[in-house]
């Protein structure tokens, strides 16, 4: 299952749930998470449209804005109630730190009340650099976080670090290189670290395939590729 794919259309990219399917087919994926593109004025809506094109194999997310706080936080629960399960959250586009806990604070416990699974953007970033990832999940501690691109790259070694003292933060592998998973997955074992692709991107099937290289055995790779996330959304 790959936890990290854009739905929608913005400037200069666009994905339809069929182009995700045609990808996942082309790689061999069973499952993929989808939420929208986050630049600008978004709506949840389009992964909606993506998740009819095969309602068993495409898991809703959405995506918030802190800044709008009520309707971010009504949105938590009108989709929630529609099966999503899980919120995307990017620090670095809507301007704010990831540990304001002031901001961020009401869309957290509505994620905890929902028990929803959080990925956030988690490149080597200020607003989301590894230690704001560790604020939060000391706040929120019920609730699963993935730290996109996990730390990548200038940040990427804090990251471990930073995962590895704190139960529910794992690291996500969206365009990280083979050397960095591989790492990940040695420094903090495979249960700690899930798999995405962040289409339209990149190379899909790549992405995909060097998760058989970097995990370091079949069980490895079956956790991290699928049976993780699996675990953290509460699904088979």
């Amino acid at each position: 299952m790959d936890a990290h794919n854009h739905i929608g259309f913005r400037h200069g990219a666009s994905q339809t749930g069929e182009e995700l399917l045609q990808r996942m087919d082309a790689a061999g994926v069973d499952r993929a998470c989808a939420f929208p593109f986050v630049e600008g004025v978004f709506d949840n809506d389009d992964v909606d449209r993506a998740r009819a094109a095969a309602p068993d194999r495409i898991v809703p997310f959405l995506a918030v804005n802190p800044w709008q706080r009520e309707e971010a936080v009504a949105e938590v629960h009108r989709r929630a109630d529609k099966g999503y399960r899980g919120v995307k959250m990017h620090p670095t586009i809507h301007g704010y730190h990831l540990s304001d806990l002031g901001l961020v604070g009401p869309v957290l416990e509505a994620i905890r009340e929902r028990e929803l699974v959080v990925i956030c953007h988690g490149a080597s970033d200020l607003y989301n650099a590894p230690p704001e990832f560790a604020r939060i999940c000391r706040a929120y501690p019920e609730v699963p976080f993935l730290m996109a691109h996990s730390g990548t790259f200038w940040s990427h070694d804090q990251a471990v670090e930073v995962a590895a003292e704190t139960p529910n933060l794992y690291l996500e592998t969206a365009r990280v290189p083979i050397f960095e998973v591989a790492s990940s997955i040695r420094s903090l074992g495979p249960e700690k670290v899930v798999w995405g692709t962040d289409s339209p991107f990149v190379d899909y099937t790549f992405e995909f395939e060097k998760m058989e290289r970097a995990a370091g055995s079949e069980d490895a790779r079956q956790l991290v590729c699928g049976g993780n996330l699996a675990r953290l959304l509460g699904m088979d």
